[in-house]
């Protein structure tokens, strides 16, 4: 979290997101990449609109804070891969 709280691009609606990803790679055992639906990172990140977590998964992406597969199928989850600590992409 040192890292996301010293990067100045971050709105809440970022550290919100990040953080439901985080808890979810810690729910899962730790293991890259995490497999998760959109409608539970939303629910997590307390975020309602579609539009805003799309919008903040792609600053995410773009940032190198994240990869992800997403799945386009209602019954599949997409795969998030977190960067290693400390490593910059």
């Amino acid at each position: 979290m040192d890292i996301v709280g010293d990067d100045p691009k971050f709105s809440p609606k970022h550290i919100s997101l990040m953080l439901a990803i985080l808890y979810f790679f810690r729910k899962q055992g730790g293991i890259n990449p995490v497999p998760v639906f959109s409608i539970q990172l939303r629910d997590q990140a307390k975020i309602r609109s579609e539009r805003i977590y799309y919008y903040c998964m792609k600053d995410l992406k773009q940032w190198g804070y994240i990869k992800i597969k997403p799945s386009f199928k209602p019954d599949v989850a997409s795969q998030i891969t977190l960067r290693e600590i400390g490593k910059k992409e």
